[in-house]
C-alpha cells in the first residue's frame, strides 16, 4: 500500500527538502519582515491621539488645514493668487498625529481664468508646535481642476 503513494523513490526526499526550505524561509525572512513592519513608526504613537471614524473639526484639525494650504501653496508659482477656502473644509483626524483633509482653492494664474483646484491632502504632526511647517510630514497630496460655473452673459 505504500508502494500506491510513492511512485517516485525521491517523493519522499523532495517532500523534507521543501518542507525544510519553508521552515528556512520563513524563520528567516518573512517573520522578520513583518516584526519590522509592526515596530516600524506607522503603528506606533501616543494611545491619547488615536483618531476617530467620524469628520472632526477642533483646533488640531484647523491646524492641519492651515499647513495643508501650505503645502498647497508651494506647489504653484509666486505669481498665481490663491484663495482658499477656510470654511466648508472636510477633516478626519486617523490618529497618531495623522490628518486628511478635503478642501479647494481656487488659482488665479496672470492673464488666465481662476481655476477651482479640489484637494486632498494627508499630513502627519511630528512633535513640536502645530503652528511650525517643520513639524509637519506631507503623506500625500492629489488635486484636480473643477469646472466653475460662469456667470450669465447679459442680453
Amino acid at each position: 500500500m505504500f508502494k500506491k503513494f510513492v511512485q517516485n523513490p525521491y517523493s519522499l526526499l523532495l517532500l523534507a527538502v521543501y518542507i525544510v526550505a519553508l521552515y528556512v524561509l520563513l524563520n528567516k525572512a518573512i517573520v522578520p519582515f513583518v516584526v519590522n513592519v509592526v515596530n516600524s513608526d506607522t503603528f506606533s504613537g501616543d494611545p491619547s491621539q488615536s483618531g476617530q471614524v467620524t469628520e472632526v473639526h477642533d483646533n488640531r484639525t484647523a491646524m492641519a488645514l492651515l499647513q495643508c494650504n501650505r503645502f498647497v501653496k508651494d506647489k504653484f508659482d509666486e505669481k498665481a493668487v490663491l484663495t482658499f477656502a477656510n470654511t466648508g473644509y472636510n477633516s478626519w483626524d486617523i490618529g497618531y498625529g495623522r490628518f486628511i483633509i478635503k478642501s479647494h482653492v481656487d488659482v488665479t494664474e496672470p492673464s488666465e481664468p481662476t481655476v477651482r483646484k479640489n484637494y486632498v491632502c494627508e499630513i502627519k504632526h511630528i512633535g513640536g508646535d502645530l503652528d511650525q511647517q517643520d513639524n509637519w510630514d506631507l503623506k500625500g497630496l492629489a488635486m484636480h481642476d473643477v469646472k466653475l460655473a460662469s456667470a450669465p452673459q447679459g442680453e
